[in-house]
C-alpha cells in the first residue's frame, strides 16, 4: 500500500463517520460545554479544521489556506487565525457561542477536501522534506498559525518531515479529537455510535 493510499484510507474513515454525525447535533449540542474542563464540538471541529488547514496547506503544500481563500473569518463570524492551542476556557466559551455552525461545518469540509487534493499530488521525494526554521517561524509567528495570546518562547515546532507532518496534521491530531468529540456527547448522553 502506497503513502498516499493509507493516508486517504485513514483521512476517510472515522473522522468521515463524524462529519456526518456533526450533522445530526442541535445548535445547542454543538456549543455546550457539559463539564467545564472539557470543549464543546463547535469548538473541537473548528480547532481540527485549524490545525488540518494551517499545517497541511502551509507546512505540507505551501499554498494558501483554506481559511484565506474563502474569507472564512468573517463567514464563521470569529476573529481567530490561530489553531486554537492554549486558549483559555472563557475564549473556548466564547467561540462556542459565538461561532456560525453551518459555515463552520462548511468550511471544516472545505479542509478535509483540500486535504484529499494534497494527499494525492505529493511524490515520496515530497514526503521526505523538512520546512527551514525561517519558514517554520514565518508560518507560525508572522502568520498567526500559533495563538499568539500564549508566550511560545520563541520555539520552533513542527520541523518533522512533510510526511510525518501529512500524517500528523489529517490523521492522528483528528483522531485524538474525534474521540475528545465522543467524550462531550457522552457527557450529554448522546450516542456517537
Amino acid at each position: 500500500m502506497s503513502t498516499v493510499a493509507l493516508f486517504r484510507d485513514f483521512h476517510q474513515d472515522l473522522p468521515e463517520r463524524a462529519v456526518t454525525f456533526f450533522e445530526t447535533l442541535s445548535d445547542e449540542q454543538i456549543r455546550a460545554r457539559p463539564q467545564s474542563m472539557v470543549n464543546s464540538v463547535a469548538w473541537l471541529i473548528w480547532h481540527m479544521a485549524r490545525v488540518e488547514d494551517s499545517g497541511l496547506n502551509r507546512l505540507v503544500a505551501n499554498r494558501p489556506q483554506i481559511l484565506d481563500e474563502g474569507n472564512w473569518c468573517d463567514q464563521m463570524e470569529i476573529p481567530h487565525r490561530h489553531h486554537g492551542t492554549r486558549m483559555t476556557s472563557e475564549e473556548v466559551t466564547q467561540l462556542s457561542n459565538r461561532i456560525n455552525i453551518p459555515a463552520l461545518l462548511a468550511y471544516h469540509k472545505a479542509v478535509r477536501a483540500r486535504s484529499m487534493e494534497i494527499g494525492e499530488t505529493l511524490t515520496p521525494e515530497d514526503l521526505e522534506q523538512e520546512n527551514d526554521a525561517t519558514f517554520l517561524r514565518q508560518v507560525l509567528y508572522d502568520e498567526g498559525m500559533l495563538n499568539p495570546n500564549h508566550d511560545w518562547g520563541g520555539r520552533i515546532v513542527y520541523q518533522d518531515t512533510k510526511g510525518y507532518l501529512l500524517f500528523h496534521f489529517g490523521v492522528t491530531h483528528n483522531y485524538g479529537h474525534i474521540y475528545e468529540v465522543i467524550t462531550v456527547c457522552s457527557l450529554m448522553g448522546v450516542r456517537f455510535w
